[in-house]
């Protein structure tokens, strides 16, 4: 069982993972609620100064948050009415920085297309003296496709 002491450090330990874990989901939601709702004020503050944001599929990286910012605005200008949902999370806590993958869905629309896709995240943060910060975000995507086309066979992923 260990000393009352050495239980003691393994209890400070396991609520700070366990603290950690909560602040990274809080984190995500609000990256939800920032992306779906057009809200950049809500993203510029969870984004670190030098975050990275990768999307493999369409050969973008933006480095910086001013640059992340800048693929929101783009993002923002072609698709309404996101909704994104998550699934399978796994974060991990080391210390002062986080991990966590997880599986996505968005519904969106661009026009008069229903527009629907899904795939994973990985994601890395920091934690600062006022709350963890992303600093990595990496969107692959398995599928994006319109209602109209389907998402059956080898055209499911677009460069809508």
């Amino acid at each position: 069982m260990g000393t009352v002491e050495e239980r003691l450090v393994a209890l400070e330990s396991e609520v700070a993972e366990l603290r950690g874990k909560d602040a990274v989901r809080r984190a995500l939601s609000r990256y939800a609620v920032g992306v779906d709702s057009k809200r950049p004020g809500i993203l510029r503050e969870l984004f670190d100064p030098e975050a990275v944001l990768s999307i493999p599929n369409w050969n973008i990286e933006a480095r910086g948050r001013d640059a992340v910012m800048a693929f929101f605005d783009d993002y923002w200008s072609r698709f309404d009415d996101p909704r994104r949902y998550y699934a399978n999370e796994e974060i991990t806590v080391r210390g002062a920085h986080a991990e966590a993958t997880m599986y996505w869905h968005v519904t969106q629309s661009r026009g008069d297309d229903s527009v629907m896709g899904w795939g994973s995240y990985e994601w890395g943060f920091k934690l600062t003296e006022e709350r963890w910060l992303i600093t990595k975000e990496v969107v692959h995507i398995l599928a994006m496709t319109t209602l109209a086309a389907g998402w059956a066979g080898k055209n499911s992923l677009s460069s809508l």
